[in-house]
């Protein structure tokens, strides 16, 4: 009988080390993308997870007619996009912030997003879901 528990919990243990394990994708990149400059954040993990979190309106980007690519700040990384989270507290999407990001599959927009500025899913040819409350 000792041994029956003691197997079980050599188990749970080791489920619950795998499931923190996966559970923790690296950084890859970060930094501030808020209309009030740090009032948003941004980082994206190895998994391909952009992060947006923070409280106000994020910032509004353009779209470099020189070299055909938005401006925002992950703009060297978006071919490493795959899905992205926009947390409560964040009130608007910035105009382009998810243009041309080809690899994105999926967004998912808290409640507290009031507004969606113009572009932002521009070309975005993988994108086969958006959640908005």
């Amino acid at each position: 009988m000792k041994n029956i528990r003691l197997w079980i919990a050599a188990a749970v243990i080791m489920l619950v080390l795998l499931c923190v394990g996966a559970a923790s994708a690296e950084t890859i990149a970060s930094g501030n993308c808020g209309a009030e400059g740090d009032n948003v954040t941004w980082t994206l993990d190895s998994e391909g997870v952009l992060s947006i979190t923070g409280t106000g309106a994020m910032k509004d980007y353009g779209y470099d007619q020189g070299s055909f690519s938005p401006t925002t700040p992950w703009t060297q990384h978006m071919d490493k996009i795959k899905s992205a989270i926009i947390s409560g507290g964040v009130t608007s999407i910035g105009d382009y912030v998810f243009a041309d990001c080809s690899s994105l599959t999926s967004i998912i927009i808290s409640n507290s997003v009031t507004s969606i500025g113009e572009g932002v899913f521009y070309d975005c040819s993988s994108l086969t879901s958006i959640v908005i409350p």
